[in-house]
């Protein structure tokens, strides 16, 4: 049984911001999977993170919102070494589910993005922050601060990832869930609630009736990309739905390279 650790937060600040975890519901999280679908979101991807990762020698990789553990578990399958953290109690419940029902043993850890520490962890090649999770924060000052915390558990010249959901064009009014590389599953469908500058909701329908809700910051990608350089991160890079040139009004997810 891959075992669950909680780190003290090191600087909890007590910010409205820390409020994700209570959105994600223990009913909300035992069907996440089901709105995934591990295998079409694995068929979507593709070798997206292997190719970025393997040719930087990253191979030591700390998954900071590792959710129900879909990328921990892939990694650590192709050879990777990989430390899990959430800081959500019922995701890290499911992810150690997870990894216990596939028999991967991966370090897993309850905290919040401020609590790592690379005195206790160690340095990484490369840090993941995937699942749109850092647009769980609304203030531009704690984002900037959490990418600066990923840095320093970074190795000199390691790679950070972190994607989104693509708000430029959610903004515009071209929402698109195309079922094709994150929420897969057949039995649930995304929609939007509230919209503006300050809040995106999405609500997520299942088949059987239930509905749940996700409120989070509506980050543009140039936005994100100019606080990566305010952490100081190098050389930000973006693809679109895994591929290096897309169409901007026409892609679900935005993934952004950087590095220490």
């Amino acid at each position: 049984m891959t075992p669950v650790i909680a780190l003290s937060p090191a600087d909890r600040s007590g910010n409205a911001d820390e409020d994700y975890a209570r959105q994600y519901a223990a009913d909300f999280v035992e069907r996440w999977d089901e709105l995934i679908d591990w295998d079409k979101r694995a068929a979507g991807e593709g070798s997206f993170l292997y190719d970025l990762l393997r040719p930087a020698g990253a191979w030591r990789v700390l998954d900071a919102a590792t959710g129900s553990g879909f990328h921990a578990a892939q990694l650590h399958k192709a050879g990777f070494d990989v430390t899990a953290c959430d800081g959500s109690p019922t995701m890290v419940d499911r992810a150690r589910r997870n990894f216990a029902r596939l028999g991967v043993d991966v370090p897993l850890h309850r905290c919040d993005w401020q609590a790592l520490d690379a005195r206790v962890l160690g340095k990484f090649d490369a840090v993941l922050c995937l699942g749109s999770s850092l647009c769980h924060l609304f203030d531009r000052e704690a984002r900037i601060a959490v990418l600066k915390r990923f840095r320093q558990m970074l190795k000199p010249g390691g790679l950070l990832l972190v994607d989104q959901r693509n708000f430029e064009a959610i903004l515009a009014g071209r929402f698109r869930s195309s079922g094709r590389y994150y929420y897969c599953g057949d039995t649930a469908s995304v929609t939007l609630g509230e919209l503006d500058e300050s809040v995106c909701e999405f609500v997520y329908r299942f088949a059987d009736g239930a509905q749940y809700r996700l409120r989070v910051c509506p980050i543009r990608p140039r936005q994100l990309q100019d606080e990566l350089r305010a952490a100081g991160f190098r050389a930000p890079h973006a693809y679109g739905d895994f591929k290096p040139i897309y169409d901007v009004m026409n892609v679900d997810f935005i993934i952004h390279q950087a590095h220490a």
